[in-house]
């Protein structure tokens, strides 16, 4: 998802990835090197489990599964019914509607997001379409914050990796496939859906809120976990939980490899410890089938609260025994129990990026070792391999053997050494792209295997995307965010070498939103400030709209001045400089 919408959005481009969203290489399991073909065969077989399907939980709550990455959970009331998560965009939501309706004709009459991430909460519009009635919308207080930092200071690197975990830049068939992504089929923005249909929270709560929604008594709970505005939806008359993202059926997330702040581990296992206390007998994850029983259940909850402690306490242990991160990956391994638990199997999280992440967490990014420290360059380093193995020819003819030797970790760092040396050397570029796919087809994690797939495809010429014009539900959710986001995010995208010697003061007014913000550009840096400065030397005074439209390049700026869309006070030589800064 490089292309389409993402293309014609000039320096915001890959925003509508970020809109659809909202991770190291795990170690194969013994058996791995054993089978051959292009797909680790526990990862075919994890594809059962999304089979498209709504199932009935108990009287008056279904949930569908296998129509996108998420589940929709339907629970019905007396006189209407609400949804617990809508999915990520409206084409599979209307299909769910369609089959919530053949179980019940009732209006839906609310919603109920678990947390921010966009294949939970954009499909609104595809469950209640324009003009069919007002919806309360149930969110914590701070949902709707994390929805609008889509326009946020990493979004592009966050857009690219993104691309290549979720493989939404791969082939539907063939060698190179989606088989599934671990916790849904797929995710449906590049692979059957895109069209955006977000219905922002209207009812939002701090730490826990008790009502009835559609005559049905509901108990939302904060428990933060995957993302830190995480709920869990608790229906203590049918003894029913719906645990968000913080349990489903693969080891946890508890580090992406598209990149996230830090997550609070054992935050996320005390948040597990409050589902434990309601003693449910319905398990209604929001990926993967659900669950009933109360032993089996709370067997389930108490291993996967196990799990996440295990790698947490031992991860802790390990550094303060002057463990790095490479030796703690090798030391911390889940006891058997937990290793073979059904609901922790690697296909979507692994204990490897979850020790690496921990540790980053609590230490930062030095592993202890001075030699670490103010390491060599990294094309110093590549020159360093190229020497110690003889030149480039010998530095080439170690990585065509450790990939024939199956040592595809080894064939892929001696490559990426070899193409910073020579970056078009084209057996380099081949062996690395053969080694990266190894790793991908043995990997058991679709997140893995479509990262290593993916970038094997790019070094290869083979990672396009179709070209597609702009959505305009795309764009009406971009127009959505807040214009304080878009002045705010200024400052990572300056050219500092351009703005090396410039000291402006910039103001922008915003008379529809009553708003006004500075930037103040001094000698390479971009600094914002939530108000309007007391003398600027140049002041953009326009609508909302209309500057979002400038900063995504939908419109030009000699357009908007010439019809009058946008005023400025001062040089418009400036002005047009003072843009330029921000690529």
């Amino acid at each position: 998802m490089t292309a389409g919408p993402r293309a014609a959005l000039g320096p915001w481009a890959g925003l509508a990835l970020g809109v659809a969203l909202a991770c190291g290489a795990p170690e194969p399991p013994p058996e791995a090197a054993a089978f051959e073909g292009d797909a680790h065969p526990a990862l075919v077989e994890h594809g059962a489990e999304f089979e498209r399907r709504v199932y009935e939980v108990t009287d008056g709550v279904h949930v569908a599964v296998g129509f996108a990455l998420a589940n929709s959970i339907l629970v019905e009331g007396d006189e209407c019914v609400f949804v617990v998560d809508v999915l990520g965009s409206s084409e599979p939501a209307r299909e769910v509607r369609a089959e919530f309706e053949r179980i019940t004709p009732k209006p839906i009459r609310a919603l109920v997001y678990t947390h921010n991430h966009a294949d939970h909460v954009f499909g609104g519009r595809g469950f209640v379409p324009e003009g069919s009635g007002e919806v309360e919308v149930y969110a914590h207080e701070t949902t709707e914050y994390y929805i609008d930092r889509i326009v946020s200071v990493i979004r592009p690197i966050i857009s690219t990796r993104s691309t290549r975990m979720f493989g939404t830049a791969l082939p539907t068939e063939g060698a190179d496939r989606i088989v599934n992504a671990g916790i849904g089929p797929f995710l449906e923005i590049g692979h059957g859906g895109g069209e955006l249909g977000l219905l922002r929270p209207t009812r939002t709560f701090a730490d826990r809120l008790e009502t009835e929604i559609c005559g049905v008594e509901v108990e939302l709970v904060h428990a933060p976990g995957e993302t830190n505005d995480q709920l869990f939806v608790w229906l203590p008359e049918k003894r029913v939980l719906m645990p968000g993202d913080n349990v489903y059926r693969a080891f946890p997330n508890l580090y992406t490899i598209r990149g996230t702040l830090y997550r609070d581990v054992l935050g996320w296992a005390k948040s597990i410890d409050a589902m434990r206390e309601r003693r449910p007998e319905h398990l209604v994850p929001s990926h993967t089938r659900p669950v009933s029983g109360a032993e089996e259940i709370d067997a389930i909850l108490t291993a996967y609260r196990d799990a996440i402690q295990f790698v947490h306490d031992q991860t802790i242990r390990g550094m303060n025994r002057g463990l790095t991160p490479d030796e703690l990956v090798e030391a911390v391994r889940l006891p058997p129990h937990l290793r073979d638990h059904p609901f922790l199997q690697e296909f979507y999280g692994t204990v490897e990026w979850s020790v690496r992440s921990i540790f980053t967490g609590y230490l930062g990014w030095f592993d202890g070792d001075g030699a670490t420290l103010s390491p060599a360059p990294p094309d110093e380093r590549a020159r360093g391999y190229a020497e110690l193995a003889g030149g480039m020819a010998a530095l080439v003819a170690a990585t065509r053997d450790a990939l024939d030797a199956e040592r595809f970790e080894w064939a892929a760092e001696l490559a990426g050494h070899a193409l910073r040396v020579e970056p078009d050397h084209a057996e380099a570029r081949s062996l690395k792209a053969a080694a990266l796919r190894r790793l991908g087809q043995r990997s058991i994690s679709p997140n893995g295997r479509n990262f290593f797939l993916t970038q094997a495809r790019e070094l290869e010429g083979r990672s396009e995307v179709a070209e597609a014009g702009v959505d305009e539900s795309v764009l009406q959710v971009v127009r959505s965010i807040p214009i304080r986001n878009y002045v705010a995010a200024l400052p990572v995208v300056l050219d500092s070498e351009k703005a090396a010697d410039m000291d402006l003061v910039v103001g922008f007014r915003f008379p529809d939103v009553d708003e006004a913000y500075t930037i103040h550009v001094r000698r390479g840096v971009a600094e914002f400030r939530p108000r309007f400065p007391e003398d600027p030397a140049l002041v953009f005074e326009t609508d909302s709209d209309v500057w979002r439209d400038v900063s995504l390049q939908r419109r030009g700026l000699p357009g908007a001045l010439a019809s009058g869309d946008l005023d400025i006070e001062g040089s418009r030589l400036d002005a047009v400089r003072f843009l330029n800064l921000f690529r």
